[in-house]
């Protein structure tokens, strides 16, 4: 099976968008969970009306350790990203997502969602 970067995981989300640079594709199971937290992002984009770009989808362990993630980090699995709301403030984004059912992490510029089986919520500001 050939991995397509261009490829949509939900109507408003590629692939690529989860992807970082020039970091080795992630494996098909990787691809299934984010398609999932596309599919999930695609409902929050329909709730806020506006679009959603990802600032940091799937992380290699490599990278993961560059940006200082946690070492167990959703992001790993693919089942994270940190969202940026164009025309919205990270808080408003935060303040609309409040009945989120994974995690929720308050950021000063960005949200992080992610698909956990459980609710969390941290503040770092």
């Amino acid at each position: 099976m050939t991995l397509d970067t261009q490829q949509w995981l939900a109507p408003n989300f590629k692939l690529c968008e989860f992807l970082h640079g020039d970091d080795p594709l992630p494996p098909p199971w990787v691809v299934k969970n984010l398609t999932r937290l596309a599919q999930r992002l695609q409902l929050v984009r329909e709730q806020l009306g506006l679009p959603i770009l990802i600032n940091s989808g799937y992380r290699t362990v490599a990278h993961n350790l560059a940006v200082g993630g946690m070492k167990n980090s959703y992001h790993l699995r693919g089942l994270a990203a940190d969202i940026i709301v164009p025309g919205l403030p990270a808080s408003e984004v935060q303040a609309q997502l409040r009945d989120w059912s994974g995690g929720l992490g308050s950021y000063a510029h960005f949200t992080h969602l992610d698909i956990r089986p459980y609710r969390a919520r941290w503040i770092q500001r």
